[in-house]
C-alpha cells in the first residue's frame, strides 16, 4: 500500500499527528489506495478467518471503514473512530488491520443475531436538545434529525434499509423499488420505496406519530398488522397506551416546517404548542390554569428568540409567563422552567 508504515505504527498506537490521520484516511478515500488494500485483504484473508470471502465483500469492508471516516468528520468528532485501535499496541499492523476487517465481516454476515454484537456494522447520529441536524445515509436518502433525537443505521445497505428512529426525523428517501426503506419505532414500522414523511416518536410521549408529505407509505406495527396506507397531508396518529390508532388529513408542511427553522402552528392548543416549544428550546414548561389549555393558536415563527415567541403569543392570548431560577444539580445548571398562566385581568377582552 502506498503509505509509510511508521505512520501506520503511529496511528494504531494511538501517537499519530494530525497529519498521520491524514495519510491514513487518503488510504481510504483515494482510489489508489484503496485498490491496494483490496488487493492485500483479498490476497491474505485466508490467514485470518476460515471462511471464504465471497465476491465482492472486499469493497463492502472497505466502504465501511470509508463511510465510518466520513460520519465522523461530519458529527465533528475528529479521530474518535480510532479509539478501539488506540487500545492496541500493533507489532505487524497490517495483520491488525485485517483482522478488524474480517471481524466487521463476521459480526456484519451473522444475519439477524444479536444487535449488540452486529453494533460494529451500524452507525448513529445523535441531536442535542435545542439542536437541528441534516443528515445524509449510504444509499442518498437526506434528512433531519430534531431537538434530542437519534438516528440508527447500517453503514452498509446491502442487505436492506433498514433505519431506527428515536425522537423525530424527516425522511427524504432515495427511491430504489427493489430496496424498500424501512424506519423502525418503539413500536412502528414505516415503509416506503421513496417520497418525503415525517415520523415523531419520543421515548416519553403518549403516542407517536407519522406525517406523509409526498408519496406513500405503509405504517405497521412491530408485530407486522398493517394500520393504513398513507396518502399525501394525512398524519397517522398511534395511541401507545391502548394501541388504538387514527389517520387525520393534515397540512404536512405544519409538521416538517422545522426542516427550515420554521415554528408553524395551526390551531394547536397551549399544551402541544408547550410541548413544541419544549422541545425546540430545550426548555420546560408548567401550566398552572388548565383553563390556558382551551387557547388555540395560529403562527409561523422564524429564528426568533423564546421571549419574542412567547411576547408575541400572549399578544393573541390571556396568559403571562414568568422564567422560575435555574436549579443547580451537582454543579451543574439544569434546563430553564416557564410557568405559564392566565392573566385574569385581560381574560374579559378575550370572551
Amino acid at each position: 500500500m502506498d503509505i509509510n508504515p511508521e505512520i501506520l505504527n503511529r496511528f494504531f498506537k494511538g501517537t499519530y499527528s494530525h497529519k498521520d490521520y491524514l495519510e491514513v484516511k487518503s488510504v481510504f478515500s483515494n482510489l489508489g489506495g484503496r485498490a491496494s488494500l483490496k488487493s492485500y485483504l483479498e490476497k491474505h484473508w485466508g490467514e485470518f478467518s476460515a471462511q471464504d470471502m465471497p465476491r465482492g465483500n472486499a469493497d463492502q469492508l472497505l466502504h465501511q471503514i470509508h463511510h465510518k471516516i466520513r460520519i465522523e468528520e461530519e458529527t465533528g468528532r475528529g479521530y474518535r473512530f480510532i479509539g478501539t485501535f488506540q487500545k492496541v499496541a500493533a507489532v505487524l499492523i497490517i495483520p491488525l488491520l485485517l483482522s478488524f476487517l474480517a471481524f466487521v465481516y463476521l459480526q456484519v454476515n451473522k444475519g439477524a443475531g444479536d444487535i449488540e454484537k452486529q453494533s460494529i456494522g451500524f452507525a448513529e447520529i445523535q441531536c442535542p436538545p435545542g439542536v437541528r441536524t441534516k443528515f445524509e445515509l449510504p444509499d442518498g436518502t437526506t434528512g433531519f434529525l430534531n431537538s434530542g433525537s437519534s438516528l440508527r443505521y447500517p453503514v452498509n445497505f446491502t442487505n436492506g434499509r433498514n433505519v431506527t428512529v428515536s425522537g423525530e426525523a424527516y425522511f427524504d428517501v432515495f427511491h430504489d423499488k427493489a430496496n424498500p426503506f424501512v424506519v423502525e419505532t418503539q413500536n412502528l414500522k414505516v415503509k416506503v420505496l421513496g417520497t418525503r414523511f415525517n415520523v415523531m416518536a419520543y421515548k416519553d410521549d403518549y403516542c407517536e406519530e407519522v406525517i406523509l408529505n409526498r408519496g406513500k407509505v405503509e405504517v405497521a406495527t412491530q408485530q407486522g398488522q398493517k394500520l393504513d396506507l398513507l396518502e399525501p397531508n394525512q398524519k397517522l396518529v398511534l395511541d401507545i397506551g391502548n394501541g388504538t390508532f387514527k389517520t387525520n388529513e393534515v397540512e404536512a408542511y405544519q409538521y416538517v416546517g422545522w426542516t427550515e427553522g420554521k415554528l408553524i402552528f395551526r390551531n394547536e392548543n397551549m399544551l402541544q404548542v408547550a410541548e413544541r416549544l419544549g422541545r425546540w428550546y430545550n426548555v420546560d414548561f408548567k401550566i398552572d390554569d388548565k383553563g390556558l389549555v382551551d387557547y388555540a393558536f395560529r403562527a409561523t415563527f422564524v429564528d426568533e428568540s423564546l421571549k419574542e415567541v412567547l411576547k408575541l403569543m400572549a399578544l393573541t392570548a390571556p396568559f403571562t409567563y414568568k422564567e422560575l431560577p435555574r436549579d443547580i444539580v451537582d454543579g451543574t445548571f439544569q434546563k430553564r422552567k416557564f410557568v405559564l398562566k392566565i392573566d385574569k385581568e385581560r381574560l374579559k377582552s378575550f370572551k
